[in-house]
């Protein structure tokens, strides 16, 4: 498995799901798309949910363009800050 990003900050959109910041340089992962993720939580409790990639559009462009992340949660409770997400290193 590869860790992909250390969640900073989330943000919930009701019907949407769960946005997680930083995202993942594009240049460091293939999408956009969905994928199975293994989260790791600051208190050691682990569990998989569905991210999914997105292009991030942004203007003025960023110097290093990121992926937008949403994750399939139903609450930020779910996902503290601090929570590490984990791939099959497969992309």
């Amino acid at each position: 498995m590869k860790r992909l990003l250390t969640i900073e900050d989330t943000f919930f959109i009701p019907g949407r799901g769960l946005v997680v910041v930083p995202g993942p340089l594009e240049k460091e992962f293939a999408g956009p798309g969905n994928v199975e993720v293994e989260l790791r939580r600051p208190d050691g409790s682990v569990r998989q949910l569905l991210l999914t990639l997105a292009y991030h559009f942004q203007s003025p462009p960023s110097r290093e363009r990121r992926w937008s992340c949403t994750l399939d949660a139903q609450s930020k409770a779910e996902v503290p800050i601090g929570t590490e997400v984990w791939i099959d290193d497969v992309r």
